[in-house]
């Protein structure tokens, strides 16, 4: 499978059928299709909230939808690299809730 580079969105599902977050994101491979590095643009207002509304949603689950350009999607887990615009993204399902 062919590694994946440019644009693609974050959405973060509150839900089977509510999307609470949909992110525009520059993706580069890490390792082959099982990690990704993304870059989320800052804000075109300035507002700097953009990273805290991010690292609340991942502290309250750090299981995100990447959707690429294509359409396919694929379940991840997100943490930050360090930097509050750089994410590291991994392969990765929600653990079951038991419901």
């Amino acid at each position: 499978m062919n590694s994946r580079e440019g644009i693609a969105h974050l959405e973060w599902w509150a839900n089977a059928s509510t999307c609470l977050a949909r992110i525009p994101v520059r993706v580069t491979s890490a390792l082959g299709n099982t990690a990704w590095n993304v870059a989320v643009p800052p804000a075109l207002d300035g507002d700097d909230d953009d990273g805290e509304s991010i690292q609340l949603l991942i502290d309250a689950s750090p299981f995100f939808t990447l959707r690429f350009e294509d359409d396919s999607t694929t379940e991840v887990e997100a943490t930050h690299s360090g930097d509050i615009n750089c994410l590291r993204l991994s392969a990765g399902s929600r653990p079951d809730s038991g419901a």
